[in-house]
């Protein structure tokens, strides 16, 4: 009986992944009809299908429209999938590294020292993915050192480390902002999160970091449960806390660093979206990693397309939209971590 109930569950599962995958494809083409820019569906197939193709449009279809479709909305859509994913799993990393329900790349500061290597190779004209990757493990290596993680873990500790590395490393990001006076208002619209920037070739950049990583990830994955039950637990069934958890911060480092060097910071992916998996089917990372993946490329299209419909004249920073959906899950773990506490 047991195991007709695990192939049972494996092929939900599988079930559930296909819908999900189905789910995600029709999202996105829906989602490069949303824009200042009013061009339906069925021309948006139309000129997506000529490119692959090579075939003719019809006269009604403008060159403009067609560089709208082809090299604005795709390249940002492509991207929204890649950020959702990356800050989603490297969140869900994070949670079980720390053994803490609030850590993220966001709340303990490594996207915000990513920024400002970002923002100090923007001004320098260097290659900012490696100044943003300097920024992320700088900032692991100071949240580390704080938090005490070779010995027990203090999630209050934790928390209060990553604030002030959150708000130092802000500090130099807006002191950067005011000194670059013209480039000034495109560093900061940059600093609040941002897929205006997306191109095929940072698409395809960041997607030859997103595969390899991740796949060591799911790698790691019996590691992270082990991590779950506690760092005494893990030990005794063989595990080396020390090298997983460095090798797992620098992984994730490169990952949020080059992510956060094309799209700038946004916040709370990493946050809300391990808690909604976790929620609805447990803490196996044999599931929860794939899923995470799932909703956040979910969570971050939504709030990417929310951002380009409530402005007409424009669009919001997607950086606030997830900031305004997330701040108050992030109220609400605290609430109920002051519960536990009483």
């Amino acid at each position: 009986m047991w195991q007709l109930n695990k192939k049972a569950t494996i092929r939900n599962i599988r079930l559930l992944y296909f819908l999900l995958t189905i789910g995600i494809i029709l999202f996105a083409c829906i989602s490069v009809t949303i824009g200042v820019a009013d061009i339906t569906l069925g021309e948006t197939f139309a000129i997506i299908r000529s490119k692959l193709m090579n075939s003719p449009l019809t006269s009604q279809i403008s060159q403009g429209q067609q560089m709208i479709i082809w090299n604005l909305r795709i390249p940002r859509i492509l991207m929204a999938l890649l950020t959702g994913i990356n800050l989603a799993v490297t969140g869900a990393v994070y949670q079980a590294i720390f053994r803490n329900d609030m850590a993220d790349p966001y709340m303990l500061g490594v996207s915000s020292g990513a920024s400002l290597g970002a923002a100090i190779g923007f001004c320098m004209g260097g290659f900012s993915p490696i100044y943003a990757f300097t920024g992320a493990l700088i900032a692991n290596g100071l949240v580390v050192l704080l938090s005490g993680l070779s010995g027990k873990i203090s999630p209050i500790r934790l928390l209060l480390a990553g604030l002030a590395i959150n708000y130092f490393f802000s500090a130099f990001l807006s002191f950067i902002r005011i000194q670059t006076e013209d480039k000034n208002l495109a560093v900061f619209i940059w600093g609040m999160g941002t897929l205006n920037a997306a191109s095929y070739e940072r698409v395809g950049i960041l997607l030859l970091v997103t595969v390899p990583i991740l796949l060591l990830f799911f790698v790691y994955r019996k590691e992270l449960n082990m991590l779950l039950m506690g760092e005494e637990a893990a030990k005794a069934m063989g595990v080396d806390v020390t090298q997983v958890r460095k090798k797992l911060l620098i992984l994730s480092s490169m990952l949020i660093a080059t992510n956060v060097a094309f799209t700038g910071t946004i916040g709370f992916v990493g946050l809300i979206i391990p808690h909604v998996a976790r929620l609805l089917f447990g803490s196996n990372y044999k599931r929860t990693l794939p899923l995470c993946g799932f909703f956040g490329m979910y969570f971050v299209l939504f709030c990417d397309n929310l951002a380009r419909a409530v402005s007409k004249g424009g669009e919001l920073p997607l950086g606030i939209v997830t900031a305004l959906l997330g701040a108050p899950y992030f109220m609400y773990l605290i609430y109920r971590e002051r519960k536990k506490v009483g």
